[in-house]
């Protein structure tokens, strides 16, 4: 994540200028979902306004970019809001928080301040891991209509231990201050079992961990907590998708079945709002800015 980007007078004459209620996103790509492709007719009482659109060329957003951006906003009278990924606690190591599994309390908790709203989920791909979505995108893509949602939970779920593994490598690596293990790691070839966790248990060696197997040992039975297997395949996946890593999650089930929703991720966002499937924890932070304005 980018330190800050200071808005310019510019800048800030504009958002006076305009009104209503601007809300900052991480990067360009959560604009195209969340305002091109979710919220994109809300009226005039709301903006959506990607971070690293300020101070372009410096290193991008990123959840920082988007706090920083709130405060100076609201320091200048601009009613400014902000939604960040899950994943900002994991690298402030806000542990106590970021390990809480239940969403009650995990959402009353406001860790950087009452203007910017945290999501229940590691970061906004992982609202993307939606199975309708997945069954309409995975059918067009081979002109098809083989593909229904209970098809592609089975898929998911067979690979949900290699998932977890490229997770907790993830969180391991973080918490050592280490850069994680990239996105497509393990997907190409396509890595499994024993061989994927090795395999990252020796790129964060590599990396200067000092025991990279116990620490992802350590994070994959707190990333356990977050599943359910007894309940149904559904509900089972929504309380396991808030503890995964997105990007690389995406990534993986993609090549895994050869099916690259990583590729198609506006597919899968313009699909949830046509059939009305658009989160309800991101809609009703939209409608509390809306509130405001």
């Amino acid at each position: 994540m980018s330190g800050f980007k200071k808005l310019k007078q510019t800048d800030k004459l504009r958002l006076k200028q305009r009104g209503g209620v601007v809300v900052f996103l991480e990067s360009g790509e959560d604009f195209e979902i969340v305002h091109k492709r979710w919220f994109f007719d809300e009226g005039q009482d709301i903006w959506f306004q990607p971070a690293d659109g300020y101070e372009p060329g410096t290193g991008g957003g990123g959840c920082k970019a988007v706090i920083g951006l709130v405060a100076e906003a609201r320091a200048d009278g601009i009613k400014a809001f902000g939604l960040v990924d899950r994943d900002v606690l994991l690298s402030d190591q806000n542990w106590p928080l970021w390990w809480q599994e239940q969403d009650d309390l995990f959402l009353s908790e406001r860790p950087y301040g009452t203007h910017i709203r945290v999501f229940l989920r590691w970061e906004l791909e992982n609202y993307l891991l939606d199975p309708d979505a997945m069954r309409i995108e995975a059918n067009d893509s081979a002109l098809t209509s083989s593909h229904t949602a209970e098809s592609v939970l089975t898929s998911c779920f067979e690979c949900v231990n290699e998932l977890k593994d490229r997770t907790s490598a993830t969180i391991a690596a973080k918490e050592a201050n280490l850069p994680s293990p990239e996105p497509g790691f393990g997907c190409n070839p396509v890595r499994h079992g024993s061989d994927l966790t090795t395999a990252l248990q020796d790129t964060l060696s590599k990396k200067g961990h000092p025991n990279a197997a116990r620490a992802m040992s350590t994070a994959r039975q707190k990333i356990d907590e977050f599943d359910s297997p007894e309940a149904p395949p559904r509900k089972r996946w929504e309380h396991l998708v808030r503890m995964l890593d997105g990007k690389a999650a995406l990534k993986y089930i993609s090549h895994k079945t050869g099916i690259r929703f990583d590729e198609r991720r506006a597919g899968l966002a313009r699909q949830m709002y046509q059939r009305g499937t658009i989160p309800a924890e991101i809609r009703g932070y939209i409608e509390d800015f809306k509130s405001v304005a």
